[in-house]
């Protein structure tokens, strides 16, 4: 049974200007032979950021074009300065403009999104456009690989995929119809340790059959309180004795995985979370 270390995430007490607001810096430390995914908790959207051991950054989603002061506020936080690809997973989280300042920003070389979203996507990027499906993967480097579990073009379907370090497994799902969760059940994620759970619909979301099926120790969810959770689900997930973080009650959610554990940090809301007019 792998360990499952929790801490709270320290921040340094030096702090710079960002839009004018001051930012309580986060450094992650990822070392060599260590990734990091941060989970930005955002308003609007499901964001979250790929650290490499190399330096190297891949945003997962960018956010609206109109809220964007808070992810560059995060970027901020995090010590982001550079982003050399975007991994696109729904429609729902395609926004022309706000993808397209990224990529005149900071130089993105890379855009991964599933083939059914390649139309959706602004046409003054589309050189960048790696588009993926079903079961293929894309390298961010010779020791980390994402592979594609399923690419939905249904309505609350989008890309769900994986990565692999060493023993560990990250599930990003983003579908929760029906039909998806049907194509899910067939897959091999039983050794899934660590899942991005879709954020529940008013008429659908993640079954307790699919749940058991994956079987994962943590789930992150991008949502501010459990109550907005359908009921049968949480039972699950307590039956299970998943570790749930929630974005909006924990803030900044960080997870750092190398050959030995993997580590969930959070970062208190109140210092942390991005406040409109600073």
């Amino acid at each position: 049974m792998k360990v499952i270390l929790m801490a709270m995430l320290s921040f340094l007490l030096m702090t710079s200007e960002a839009f004018g607001m001051k930012v309580p810096k986060v450094d992650l430390h990822v070392s060599q032979e260590e990734y990091a995914i941060s989970f930005l908790p955002v308003q609007k959207g499901e964001v979250a950021v790929l650290h490499l051991a190399s330096g190297n950054h891949y945003l997962i989603n960018t956010g609206t074009y109109k809220d964007r002061r808070q992810l560059y506020y995060y970027f901020n936080q995090i010590h982001i300065d550079n982003i050399k690809g975007l991994i696109i997973t729904e429609k729902s989280e395609v926004d022309g403009r706000m993808i397209a300042e990224l990529v005149e920003k900071f130089g993105i070389e890379e855009i991964v999104a599933g083939k059914s979203l390649e139309p959706f996507m602004p046409k003054q990027v589309s050189r960048f456009i790696h588009t993926i499906q079903e079961d293929q993967t894309f390298a961010f480097s010779d020791e980390l690989t994402m592979r594609a579990v399923h690419e939905g073009n249904e309505k609350s379907e989008g890309l769900d995929f994986s990565i692999t370090f060493f023993q560990y497994r990250f599930l990003w799902m983003s579908s929760q119809s029906s039909h998806a969760e049907g194509v899910l059940l067939k897959k091999p994620l039983e050794n899934v340790n660590i899942v991005k759970l879709p954020v529940p619909a008013k008429t659908e979301g993640m079954s307790p059959k699919l749940l058991k099926h994956v079987d994962p120790q943590t789930a992150i969810l991008y949502r501010s309180k459990e109550r907005f959770l359908n009921s049968e689900m949480l039972e699950a997930i307590n039956e299970a004795w998943i570790d749930l973080y929630l974005t909006g009650q924990h803030g900044l959610i960080a997870v750092k995985i190398n050959r030995r554990n993997y580590e969930v940090l959070t970062f208190d809301q109140e210092d942390g979370v991005f406040k409109e007019g600073g």
